[in-house]
């Protein structure tokens, strides 16, 4: 029996996300010289990547070993999906915050606020779409209903920016 969907994809992405964990890792010896909020920030990232790696992989042994074949669970997400979103969501939030930091002092004076107010507003936005997903998939254990909401919204979205 075959695996439907798009699992072979999401292996694949997994093992590429171990990858480049590994990377992470690596990167993880040079801080030593770097100042303490550095530290501190690389300490997180390790450790979100961390989480959202082990989350990934309990997601991957769940459908393509504990549940080979049983095509009923594909319907069913568990803990560990939304939670790798979740990892996933702070990582990415505290790396664009990081990089707007840097964005923000390279910019000349009169500039630093034109540039980063609109980055600093599409990182939040990203991120409490990002919150609002996982708490759909918490609340409602069934992808087929998340799914049917998130692609619902996004149609309902897309049809009123296209009255505009």
């Amino acid at each position: 029996m075959g695996i439907p969907g798009g699992f072979g994809t999401t292996f694949i992405g997994g093992l590429v996300s171990i990858m480049l964990y590994g990377i992470t890792i690596l990167q993880g010896r040079f801080t030593r010289n770097d100042a303490a909020i550095m530290k501190l920030i690389a300490t997180a990232v390790w450790t979100l990547d961390t989480l959202h790696s082990l989350f990934v992989c309990d997601v991957l042994y769940y459908y393509l070993v504990t549940n080979y074949g049983v095509p009923t669970s594909l319907d069913y997400s568990v803990w560990s999906l939304p939670a790798s979103i979740l990892a996933n969501a702070f990582l990415v939030f505290v790396v664009q915050l990081f990089f707007t930091h840097k964005i923000y002092h390279l910019c000349r004076p009169n500039m630093k606020w034109l540039v980063t107010a609109p980055i600093i507003l599409l990182v939040l936005v990203r991120f409490g779409f990002e919150i609002g997903v996982v708490i759909l998939m918490f609340l409602s254990n069934d992808l087929n209903t998340v799914s049917s909401l998130t692609s619902s919204r996004r149609d309902t979205l897309w049809d009123s920016l296209h009255t505009v």
